[in-house]
This record gives C-alpha cells, structure tokens and sequence, in this order.
C-alpha cells in the first residue's frame, strides 16, 4: 500500500473533524452573540490576524478571533488537501471534489467576513452556516472515498439507502430551520418544551403571543412577532419529522440486519444514539433558555447527526462514480 495515500486518509479524516470543530466555535460565537466583537475583517483592531496580542484575547473577542483562527487553519488545511489529491490521487471525480471543498471553504471565508462587514444579515448568516454544513459534507465525502472501505468495497446499493437518503435530507433541512431560527431570533419564541405556550394543543392567535411575550417581558428579553413564534414552530415539527423518519429507518434495516456489516449496523446505532441526544440538546436549550454552551452543543451534533446519516447513505450507495 502506498504510504502517501495511507497518509493522505488520516489527513481527510483530520480535516472532517477540524469542520466539526470549526462549526462549534462559529455556534458559540452566535450563541454568545459576539459576532460583532471584532468590528473589522480581515484584520482584527487593525492588526494582521495571526500578529493580534494573545494577552488582548478575552470576552468576546477570544470566541470571534478564535474562530477566526480556526477557519483559517481549515482552510489551509483544505486547500493542502486538494493541492494533495491533486498530485497523488488517481481518480477524477476525486479530484474535483478536493477543487469544490476548496471553493466552499473560500466562499465559506468571505461569508463570514461579510457577516461582519454588513452587521450581522439574517440572510448572509443564514449562507453562512448552511454553507459550513455543506462543506462538512464534501470533506466527508472525500474521507470515504479514500476510505480503504471505500477502496475495497465491492458492494451493490441497497434498496433501503433510498429511506437512508430521505432521512438524510430531512437532517439536512432541519439544520436550515435551525439556522434560520437562530439568525432571526427565534431560539426562544416558544420559551417551554415540550408544551407550546403553556398548553399541549396551541392556537396560534394574539393571545398565544401575549402569553409568550409576558414571560419575555419578566426575564428581559424583546417581545417577538408571530412570524418568529412559526419559525420556532416549524423547527419543532422538523425534529418530530427526523425522530419519525429514524424510527421508520430503523425499522426497515432491521428487517435485513444480517445482510449488513458491523460497520453498517454500529453506523445505524449511532443515529439512533445521536438523534436522541439532539432531542435531549434540544430540549435543554429551552430549559436553560439558551444556555451557550448547551446550545453550540445542539448545533455540533446536529452536524453529527446530518455526517452519520450521509456516511450511512454512502455505505449503502456503490459509488462508481469515485472508482474512475
């Protein structure tokens, strides 16, 4: 075996969990609300970002600059990826996928440094974090097809990765809602879970929404519109959506667990495991009303979750297209 491409492996993997780091830290820039803390980009107060004194690194400015740092370590990390794949591997396809993460990762940047520019717009954040998600994907795309898994596979796509593929894009989509809630200040317009309002069966009228707003008004927080009271409520109904989808998944896998590889089975196990969990994380940002920590967490394993369910979806696929 080649000990490049051995090495090269252990890099993509590496770059998969640098991602999963990365949307971490940008999750506890949102959910600290320090986003603005460094006013300027690219510089940070005017000095060249890696020349910023670590002494000056606090408050909010350690999570922003920080964040800032590790960005940019994953993208240097990605364009030697592709720089890598360029000139050691093989196969085409393979080598197109390490020139999109590269762009993903550079659109990803100037998103992010437009979110500072323009003061934080709902709509550039949102791009912003749904294209951290989707670069997340491409890295781990890249991992498996250079995966000895991958490499050795000589599997035929199973008829149940069409079910996989569903649940997978409700992930996907879910973490859009989720975003789309953060960035317009919706984490909290319903403030109890798993009552909507007080009650088991809401009526979404005014005064559902006066109801809402008393309690923002007594922990002091800005009352909120109706609009924002559905974008809650439609992120609630996409985690219902994904936990029936994970049970109807595993219900059809199990009917042809034998057929499947230890590898296969412990993949669907973990879904199960980090699909509650995300309920849980759910769950507990409302009961701490958004508690930063507790709430980066539900972003990261969101992120969990979507990888698992897209890794599972691959393990199910042929591929051919990454064997040329």
């Amino acid at each position: 075996m080649n000990t490049s491409n051995v090495w090269l492996r252990h890099f993509s993997k590496l770059t998969v969990l640098a991602t999963l780091g990365l949307i971490f830290l940008g999750a506890l820039v949102k959910s600290f609300e320090v986003g603005l803390s460094v006013p300027d980009w690219p510089t940070t107060y005017g000095y060249q970002m890696f020349a910023f004194p670590w002494s000056d690194m606090v408050g909010g400015i350690l999570y922003e600059h920080s964040h800032r740092l590790v960005a940019t370590f994953v993208g240097a990390m990605t364009l030697g990826l592709a720089i890598w794949l360029r000139i050691s591997e093989t196969r085409i396809n393979v080598k197109k996928l390490g020139y999109i993460a590269l762009i993903l990762v550079i659109t990803q940047g100037l998103l992010g440094g437009l979110t500072v520019m323009y003061f934080l717009p709902t709509a550039i954040s949102m791009l912003h974090g749904i294209t951290a998600q989707t670069f997340f994907l491409i890295v781990i795309l890249i991992a498996y097809a250079l995966s000895k898994e991958y490499t050795d596979s000589k599997r035929e796509s199973d008829s149940n990765r069409t079910i996989v593929r569903v649940l997978f894009i409700a992930v996907y989509i879910q973490l859009i809602l989720g975003a789309w809630m953060r960035h317009t200040e919706s984490g909290l317009a319903i403030y109890d879970f798993p009552t909507i309002a007080g009650t088991w069966l809401p009526i979404f009228n005014e005064k559902m929404l006066s109801i809402i707003n008393d309690w923002r008004f007594d922990m002091d927080y800005t009352d909120i519109s109706m609009a924002q009271v559905y974008i809650h409520f439609f992120h609630r109904i996409g985690a219902c959506a994904v936990f029936g989808l994970t049970i109807f998944m595993g219900y059809r896998l199990h009917q042809n667990k034998h057929a499947y590889s230890m590898k296969i089975r412990l993949n669907i196990f973990a879904i199960y495991v980090f699909v509650c969990l995300q309920i849980l994380l759910g769950a507990l940002t409302i009961w701490t009303a958004k508690g930063a920590i507790i709430t980066s967490v539900h972003v990261m394993n969101g992120a969990v979750v979507m990888g698992l369910c897209f890794i599972l979806f691959l393990r199910l696929s042929d591929l051919a297209l990454f064997k040329k």
